[in-house]
C-alpha cells in the first residue's frame, strides 16, 4: 500500500496540503500518515517557515498537549470521514529530525506539505522546512502553496536541462502524468550562462522526448536571466497546474556554493511543485 506522509502544523498552508493529500489519495488508494511535532522550547519553527513563539511558555504543559491532541484528532477526522485509511503521529523534539525519521520508518512513497516559501533573511541562514525536505527526502515531495484541487490541474510544466541524468525524472514525471491524466509541457530555460541556438535546443528537446517515450507533450524554450525565473514564467504562460522538477539534493558546503534551482522555484512559485530527487 502506498504511504503519503503529511506533516502539519495546523496552519492554513498545512490545511490546504491535507485537503490536497485527501484528493491525491483518492487516486493512489493508499494510506495518509498525519504527523505533528511539538518542538523543543528553543523557538518554534512552523512548516510555513515562520517563527511562532506565542505558545512557547506553555509548550509542555498538560493543557497545551491536550489541546494539541484534540486539534490533531480533528484533522484526523477530516481524512477518516472520507473512508480513507489514516494513521496519526504526535512527536516531541525537532520537527525536521522527527519527520525524516518517520518517513524512513514508514518507507513513505510521497510527502505532501504546505509552504509559504521564502520569508525573509532567516531563509538565507537555515532554509525553510520545505527546502530541507526536498534536499533530504528520497521519495517525491509535493509542495502545496495554497488551495489546490486535482480537478483544476490539467497540465504540468516539466523544467529540465535535458541531460541523461534527467531521464529518471522524466520516467517519474510520466507516472504522475498518467495518474492525473495531464498534458506535459517540457521546457528548457535558456540563460546567458547556458546559451544555445534555438535549433540546437529544439533538437535536444525532441531527442529527450523520444528517448524517454513521452506522450501527450509539447516542447518549448524560454529565455530568462535565471533558470528558476524562466521555469516559473513558463508555467504561468502555459497555465500549467503543477510544476515538476528534479534535484540533486545537495547538502552542506556543496549546497552553500551551488544552491539549488529547484529550491528557488519552491520558494518563488505560487503553483504546487512536485520534486523528485536524482539519486547518486
Amino acid at each position: 500500500m502506498k504511504k503519503i506522509v503529511v506533516p502539519v502544523d495546523f496552519s492554513e498552508q498545512a490545511s490546504h496540503a491535507l485537503n490536497f493529500a485527501i484528493e491525491f489519495n483518492e487516486k493512489v488508494k493508499g494510506e495518509i500518515i498525519l504527523v505533528h511535532v511539538l518542538e523543543l522550547p528553543v523557538g518554534h519553527v512552523s512548516f510555513t517557515g515562520e517563527m511562532d513563539s506565542g505558545a512557547i511558555e506553555s509548550f509542555y504543559t498538560g493543557e497545551f498537549i491536550k489541546a494539541t491532541k484534540g486539534k490533531l484528532e480533528e484533522w484526523e477526522s477530516r481524512v477518516a470521514n472520507t473512508g480513507q485509511k489514516i494513521s496519526v503521529h504526535m512527536k516531541f523534539g525537532n520537527a525536521f529530525t522527527n519527520i525524516t525519521k518517520l518517513i524512513a520508518e514508514e518507507k513513505a512513497n510521497w510527502i505532501i506539505m504546505g509552504s509559504k516559501g521564502a520569508s525573509g533573511l532567516r531563509e538565507v541562514f537555515i532554509g525553510s522546512n520545505a527546502e530541507r525536505m526536498i534536499r533530504h527526502a528520497d521519495c517525491p515531495v509535493i509542495i502545496i502553496k495554497g488551495e489546490t484541487h486535482l480537478k483544476d490541474i490539467k497540465s504540468m510544466a516539466f523544467a529540465s536541462d535535458l541531460s541523461e541524468e534527467q531521464d529518471l525524472i522524466a520516467e517519474r514525471a510520466k507516472d504522475i502524468q498518467e495518474m492525473l491524466s495531464l498534458n506535459m509541457h517540457i521546457v528548457k530555460v535558456k540563460t546567458p550562462y547556458n546559451w544555445l541556438e534555438e535549433s540546437q535546443v529544439q533538437k535536444l528537446l525532441e531527442q529527450f522526448a523520444k528517448r524517454n517515450y513521452l506522450k501527450d507533450y509539447t516542447v518549448s524554450t524560454i529565455e530568462a536571466d535565471f533558470v528558476d525565473e524562466g521555469a516559473i514564467k513558463f508555467a504561468d504562460d502555459v497555465n500549467a497546474g503543477i510544476i515538476v522538477m528534479g534535484t540533486h539534493g545537495k547538502k552542506g558546503i556543496a549546497h552553500l556554493i551551488g544552491g539549488s534551482v529547484t529550491e528557488d522555484v519552491v520558494n518563488e512559485s505560487k503553483k504546487p511543485i512536485v520534486v523528485y530527487k536524482i539519486l547518486d
